[in-house]
Order: C-alpha cells, then sequence, then structure tokens
C-alpha cells in the first residue's frame, strides 16, 4: 500500500496540532493570571498577620454624608458652624435694623425664652423659617425672640428682623439712632369717645397693617354661638389702639355701620377706610355698647 508523503499527512492533520497550541496558550495564560491575582490578593508570608490586619483597616475610607445633596431633597436647612462671638462685640448696643433680605412672619412668645419660635421669610428666595434662640438665620445667629422682633448677631453686631423687610445692604455700625414718629402723635382725644385723626396716620396705619398687627392680639368673638366681632387683648402702651381710645378686652362688633362678623365685609371696610371723612367703631367693652368717632382731616 503506498505510504503517503510525510508533507501531506502534516498537511492534513495540521488543525489538530493549531488546536493543541491555542489550548496550551491558554493554560499558560491562566496560570499566569491566577499567579497575580494571588500576589495581590494574599499577604506576604513574613508579613505578622497583625501588621496585615492593621494595614487592611486603615486604609479604608470612612463613609462620607454629602450635606448639601441632604439638605437638597429633605428641604431642611443645613447645619452651620455657630458664629464666634468677639471679645470686641458689644452685645449690650441697642439693635439697629437688619441688612439681611429677612421679614418676620410672626412669633409665638414662651415662658422659657430657648423655647420660643419665630417665623421668618427670606425674601430673596422667598423661602420661610422657623428659628429659635442660637439657631442660624441666613448669615446671622438668633440671640433674642420678642414679641414684634427677632434679635440677631450679625457680622458682629446686633441687628433685629421685623415686619419690614431688610434691604441686604451691607450695613454699617452707627451711634445714631434713628426713630420713626411715633403711633398716633397727631392724635388729639376731644373726650372719652371722640378723636380728631390726621389723615396722615390713616394713610400709614393702611399700609403698615403688619406693625398694626404686632401692636396687639385679635381674635374671633362670639356670643351665644354666634359671630359678634374681633376682640382685642396684649394692646401694647405705645401702639395705635391705645391712643385711639381701645381698651383690653373690648370686642369690635361694627364700623361705619358694618357687622364685623364677616370677614368680606371686614375688607369692605378696609377698602373705605382711605377716603372715609369720618369713622364710626361700635365696641362691646364689658357688656356696654359704646361708640368711638374719629373725624379725618
Amino acid at each position: 500500500m503506498p505510504t503517503e508523503p510525510v508533507e501531506l499527512l502534516f498537511r492534513k492533520y495540521f488543525w489538530a496540532v493549531q488546536m493543541a497550541c491555542i489550548a496550551m496558550a491558554a493554560l499558560l495564560t491562566a496560570k499566569i493570571v491566577n499567579l497575580f491575582v494571588e500576589e495581590a490578593v494574599l499577604p506576604n508570608p513574613s508579613t505578622p498577620a497583625a501588621l496585615v490586619s492593621r494595614a487592611v483597616t486603615t486604609s479604608r475610607l470612612p463613609a462620607v454624608l454629602d450635606i448639601e445633596r441632604l439638605a437638597h431633597l429633605t428641604g431642611l436647612v443645613p447645619p452651620v458652624e455657630p458664629t464666634v462671638v468677639s471679645s470686641k462685640t458689644d452685645l449690650s448696643s441697642e439693635p439697629v435694623r437688619t441688612s439681611m433680605r429677612a421679614k418676620l412672619l410672626g412669633t409665638m412668645r414662651a415662658g422659657a425664652p430657648e423655647w420660643s419660635l419665630a417665623s421668618v421669610l427670606d425674601t430673596g428666595a422667598q423661602r420661610s423659617m422657623t428659628v429659635m434662640v442660637g439657631d442660624r438665620l441666613l448669615t446671622s445667629q438668633v440671640l433674642d425672640i420678642l414679641r414684634d422682633r427677632v434679635i440677631v448677631l450679625n457680622n458682629g453686631r446686633r441687628e433685629y428682623v421685623s415686619a419690614d423687610s431688610g434691604d441686604g445692604a451691607p450695613g454699617l455700625a452707627t451711634t445714631t439712632k434713628v426713630t420713626e414718629p411715633g403711633w398716633g402723635a397727631g392724635i388729639k382725644a376731644l373726650d372719652a369717645n371722640n378723636y380728631d385723626v390726621p389723615r396722615s396716620e390713616v394713610d400709614r396705619a393702611i399700609n403698615n397693617l403688619n406693625d398694626i398687627a404686632m401692636q396687639a392680639r385679635l381674635v374671633p368673638a362670639f356670643k351665644d354661638g354666634a359671630s359678634e366681632g374681633f376682640k382685642l387683648f396684649s394692646i401694647r402702651p405705645d401702639s395705635l389702639y391705645s391712643k385711639i381710645g381701645i381698651q383690653n378686652g373690648d370686642v369690635v362688633t361694627r364700623i361705619n355701620g358694618l357687622d364685623m362678623n364677616d370677614p368680606a365685609k371686614a375688607l369692605e371696610v378696609y377698602t373705605k377706610l382711605k377716603d372715609a371723612p369720618r369713622i364710626d367703631v361700635d365696641v362691646d367693652r364689658n357688656g356696654t355698647i359704646m361708640r368711638m368717632t374719629y373725624n379725618v382731616h
């Protein structure tokens, strides 16, 4: 039987030789990779176990909380490092109007000052916030919460946040105290029930309703289960109410003939006060109905 030439036989079975070479190359590559992985994972046999454990422990990075992102997701104000009061800060100085863009919305006084609350509007971001004594308020720290203002420490000086929004100016310390004229300075009492009131006082009151609201507490009053009007108490001695003869416990039942038992009527009175030459206010004082008359000129 004729024998196939060696060259022909080699060509015929060359695929088997190729497969064997590929298998050997793959096995060799796997062993090399395994060797490197083992070298990287296993500790050096000559290194004590305690040192290896310590090295692994110290190389582990602690988890870091992203405070800014958390505040954005929850809507909470991120904590800020407390303000360090300089030894040069005079905490007894008279507070001046704040330079921050902030406006007082209301306060709730507690027997213990540290439990008092204040609601303040950030007029720049149009966002309201509730603060207590010691809290951060924009760039300042809250020192005290009063009925009509919040005292803060801002840039080393005492400032107050009131119902009048701050202008956002940098603010310069000054020794000159600028005060507005007191409420009711031009009002003249003719007798216990009749008063002369300058038109300027009426206009000022209408344009500063937030300030007027801070001068006394007003709550709905009811009689025999029906709304009667608005009761006033906690009236400040220097307020407009005291200057026009209104007393603590008075219930305002009618103004210029309109009953005050309906918010819609109260709004109607408000729109007519600007041009009214005379304002008649019916008051229930300790069960006695009396009329207060104010002649506007």
